[in-house]
Parts: structure tokens; sequence; C-alpha cells
């Protein structure tokens, strides 16, 4: 019997707010990891407004609309665009009215076989709690939550991390706030006091160069790598990074346990003694 195909990172990007750049940093951060000699998909799964596509200059023929209709879970690596990064982009339905054709099932299985054939799968969503983003969320490995410094942003980012507590999701949890101007009223210790939470990157604000970039289809990453934004990307990128080979330490660690576990088992029992 083979061996089981080994399942990619799944990252999930939410915001509690819509304008806080979740996209312009899932964009970023996917570009950057690539560069990093991962393969990266993105999955558009904001399903009524998605721009990932726009914002990889990318135009899709079939989207996850056409893969819905045709239930063609298995065949939805062919729906997947190519980007100059190296990124790869499973993009949203070209309209609104189209997003009620992908069910959380769907989208689900979709998620699942991308993520058999690459290392980094991440997955940017539509702002807020709704069911589709709670069933991306309880499958992650890890949740990016994008805030900014406003105050009505911090508060409602507040509940949105209260609220995946109780659902047991914080621990997942990666507290990224973008747009960050200093001075600015709200100190950056304030941040992670008034959230509960560490905040592990804080992505400076540079609206002309994004918008730029956004107008270009290319990454900040890639067209400006010394930019503040592109470093600080880049230190999110080696965090990620190096969760996934904690994981993978702590994987081959508990296997090496479990095996010598069995064998200890399997002599007790050849030895007729009791297993305690």
């Amino acid at each position: 019997m083979g061996e089981e195909q080994k399942q990619g990172k799944r990252i999930v990007v939410v915001s509690a707010s819509g304008g806080v750049g979740k996209t312009a940093v899932t964009v970023n951060l996917a570009a950057q990891l690539a560069l990093g000699k991962n393969k990266v998909t993105v999955i558009d799964a904001d399903l009524s407004f998605g721009d990932a596509a726009l914002a990889f200059d990318l135009e899709p023929g079939d989207t996850m609309k056409e893969a819905a209709e045709r239930k063609d879970i298995d065949n939805i690596q062919a729906y997947l665009m190519n980007h100059p990064s190296g990124v790869k982009l499973l993009p949203a339905p070209k309209r609104p009215e189209h997003a009620e054709l992908i069910s959380p099932d769907f989208l689900g299985a979709a998620v699942e076989k991308i993520s058999h054939d690459a290392d980094i799968t991440l997955i940017d969503t539509q702002a807020g709690l709704t069911e589709l983003n709670l069933s991306l969320m309880e499958a992650a490995d890890q949740i990016l939550v994008i805030g900014t410094p406003g105050m009505a942003v911090l508060k409602n980012t507040k509940l949105f991390l209260e609220t995946m507590e109780l659902l047991g999701l914080k621990e997942k949890a990666l507290l990224v706030i973008n747009k960050f101007t200093t001075p600015t009223v709200i100190r950056a210790e304030d941040i992670s006091e008034l959230l509960n939470i560490e905040t592990h990157s804080y992505l400076p604000r540079d609206d002309k160069q994004m918008d730029h970039s956004f107008d270009q289809g290319q990454p900040l990453v890639v067209n400006s790598p010394k930019l503040a934004f592109s470093t600080e990307i880049s230190k999110l990128a080696e965090i990620i990074c190096s969760d996934m080979e904690q994981q993978e330490d702590k994987g081959k660690h508990q296997g090496i346990l479990g095996r010598i576990s069995l064998k200890g088992i399997k002599r007790r029992r050849m030895k007729n003694e009791p297993i305690s």
C-alpha cells in the first residue's frame, strides 16, 4: 500500500471589516512565499467580489463557478491560473450572482484537493464571520486575521477574535495589522493589549505604491522588494515557513515515538506481558 499523499499547509485570510487590504496581503504573501521556492496556490473565496485575479493581472476563463456547475472536483487543477511569480490561482466567479452556485461543501472539497498539490494554499475570503468563512477556518492550519489601526476596525477585530476563541479557533490565529503608520494615535504595543493577542506583523501604509501595483497587476514584493511593506511581508513569510518546519519536526518526532511505542507493545504481547 502506497504512502498517504502529503497535504500542504492551508492558511485562511480573514478580517472583521472590509477595506483593510486583505487581498493585497494575500497576494503579496503568496508571491513572497513562492519566491522562497514554495509551491503556492491562492483560492479566491470572496465569491461575490473577489479581486485576486485583478491583483495578479490575470483574465479568468473558467472560474470556480464553472467548476462547481460541472461538479468537477477531480479536475480542479485544470481551473488554476499561472502567474509569472510562480503562484497559481483559483479565481472567484466573475459575477456576484454566481456566488450562490458554490456551496461550502464544494469549496471545502476544492481546498482539500488543491492543498495536496501545493506546499501552501492561501484562501482569501470576504469580510466577516460568514458560514462559509467559518467552515474554511475550521479546516485551516492557520488563520491570518487582518486589521488596521482605526478604532472601528480594532473594535470589530476584537469581537471577531473573541468569537474565534469561543469557537476554539483562536489558537490558529496570527494577527496582522495592515496600513500601520507611525506616529499614530494607537501605539503598536497598545493594539496587542487591546485585542488580547500578540501582533505578528505590522505592515506599513503605502497607498500610492499599492494602488500602482494593483493597476499593474504585479505584487509589490516582486516589483519593489526593498520597500518597507515588502520587507515586512518577507518577515511574515519567514514566520509562516518557520511554523511549517516546526510542525514537520513535531510530526516526525511524534511518528518516531509512535513507532517506538508500537514496537514496545508488540514485544510485550509476544511475551504475554501486561500492557499498562
